[in-house]
């Protein structure tokens, strides 16, 4: 058959790795290979093609669901590879659905998080074919072909010359698996990265342009322009044994060590912009709100959220209670909203506070939390004893948040400027005021209790104690960051 209704029939995929969009990139430590892994379980999503929205959930289908893939720039080719939790050859398995079957991936070769050119891998008359095309138009014609083939462990593979994409110096990846049982549409789909682009890949061996001419020739005419240009961001590694999640305003989000990625919303339209998240004790899943009280759920149950309701001021923080089982959320005048089996102790929204509340913890217990004001002025309640404030005290910048001790016992605030106070047994173990003038947003303690890490808005993060060395973005975000979260 033509594979002309096939490409109309599996559009939406490719529309919605367009849709990609200007989102951020993803562990993108420049290389000429990268392999990557995929949480799974989370191929559960079904695509409507005529929409191009997602349809509905179903049970995962680990045909669909994506477990690793590697991007690879050869010395004369692209090489990208796919495995899956049940791969099968396209060509042979039977109950599959071949018209809304396919692997698709999308590259961004220029740097401005859109997609230049879109990969179509599936079978067509029981013989696998790679397209590509230089447009997403569900009408165009493939640009060019690309090499199928089945790869070690029945992983899916295509190799593409590179003058079909244009000869690139490097490029930004992502992709997205439909597997279809028969008679089972709309499609099941399974993204990598769940948002963003992964890279960038760089051509083997390349170097980066030079500034001025090499040879003959006018030299080029100076530039006065304050736009600040696109650098890739790139991920610092931790320790092994250490994990956390740094949380974007746009909902996108960025793992480090121990700390699995679960998804994002850094590639959806919001209502309102995200303001902090908290996590499951055990690291497997984690919770953004939005200054409206919008929950956003990833591998963690959803208990309730605020987003119906006409708030009287915006909600700032939240924190999730030692079960996993439910979390709080708390507004600017210290309003309180409990979900699940978080239990209301008492707020401040019904007092005239003198500066605004920033943030909150809460004790090991479940029974009790603080609220800490932008001038440092706690409130404690339930069991959540009171160890001190710097509401007295003229401090040089306003508190962005805090940390509890993993005792209860006391608690750490953060400033603006990174200046840090400890309270009751919350040790000292450095500051972040160095002088840079970027805002600090947030902190999180370690497990231990025995260091602590610091982040700016601009993705940099300071480690204390025993919180390893290592962590933090450098390259351009498209929304600042606005929190810290610890993993492990």
């Amino acid at each position: 058959m033509s594979r002309r209704p096939r490409w109309a029939a599996v559009a939406s995929a490719l529309a919605l790795l367009a849709a990609y969009g200007a989102v951020q990139s993803q562990n993108a430590l420049a290389a000429s290979t990268q392999t990557v892994s995929d949480p799974t379980g989370d191929a559960t999503t079904r695509v409507d093609p005529s929409t191009n929205q997602a349809a509905g959930t179903i049970p995962n289908e680990p045909r669909a669901d994506i477990v690793s893939a590697t991007a690879e720039y050869q010395s004369n080719a692209v090489v990208l590879t796919v495995l899956t939790a049940q791969p099968v050859d396209f060509r042979t398995a039977s109950g599959m659905d071949a018209q809304n079957s396919t692997m698709n991936w999308a590259l961004d070769v220029n740097g401005d998080s859109k997609a230049d050119y879109q990969v179509e891998w599936g079978v067509d008359a029981g013989a696998l074919y790679a397209d590509v095309y230089d447009k997403p138009d569900s009408n165009a014609s493939p640009s060019c072909s690309g090499t199928p083939s089945i790869g070690a462990g029945g992983s899916y593979v295509v190799s593409i010359p590179l003058n079909c994409v244009g000869n690139p110096r490097s490029f930004r990846w992502g992709g997205l698996m439909q597997f279809t049982p028969t008679g089972q549409t709309p499609a099941p789909t399974d993204r990598i990265p769940d948002s963003g682009y992964l890279g960038p890949v760089d051509k083997p061996g390349s170097t980066p342009p030079p500034t001025t001419p090499s040879g003959g020739g006018p030299a080029p005419v100076p530039t006065t322009t304050t736009t600040i240009p696109f650098r890739p961001i790139v991920t610092t590694p931790v320790e092994s044994n250490q994990g956390f999640w740094l949380l974007g305003r746009d909902g996108g989000i960025f793992s480090f060590g121990t700390a699995g990625f679960y998804g994002s919303i850094g590639n959806i339209p919001l209502n309102r912009q995200i303001v902090s998240m908290a996590a499951k004790p055990d690291g497997t899943g984690y919770w953004f709100v939005g200054s409206d009280g919008g929950i956003y759920a990833y591998k963690a149950p959803f208990w309730g959220s605020t987003g119906n309701i006409k708030l009287n001021k915006p909600i700032v923080g939240m924190a999730a209670t030692p079960s996993g089982q439910g979390y709080w959320m708390v507004a600017s005048d210290g309003g309180i909203f409990a979900f699940g089996d978080a239990r209301f102790f008492g707020s401040t929204g019904a007092i005239n506070l003198n500066k605004p509340i920033v943030g909150m913890a809460t004790t090991p217990t479940g029974r009790g939390y603080w609220l800490v004001a932008s001038d440092g002025g706690i409130f404690a309640f339930g069991d959540a004893p009171f160890y001190g404030s710097t509401g007295s005290l003229s401090l040089n910048q306003p508190i962005a948040g805090m940390a509890s001790s993993p005792t209860g016992k006391g608690y750490w605030f953060v400033a603006s400027d990174g200046g840090i106070f400890a309270f009751g047994d919350a040790g000292f173990f450095g500051s972040a005021a160095n002088g840079n003038p970027v805002p600090v947003v947030g902190m999180a303690a370690t497990k231990s209790g025995m260091g602590y890490r610091v982040a700016r808005a601009d993705g940099s993060v300071l480690a204390f104690g025993s919180a390893g060395m290592g962590g933090g973005l450098t390259g351009t975000l498209t929304a600042p960051v606005v929190g810290i979260t610890t993993a492990f």
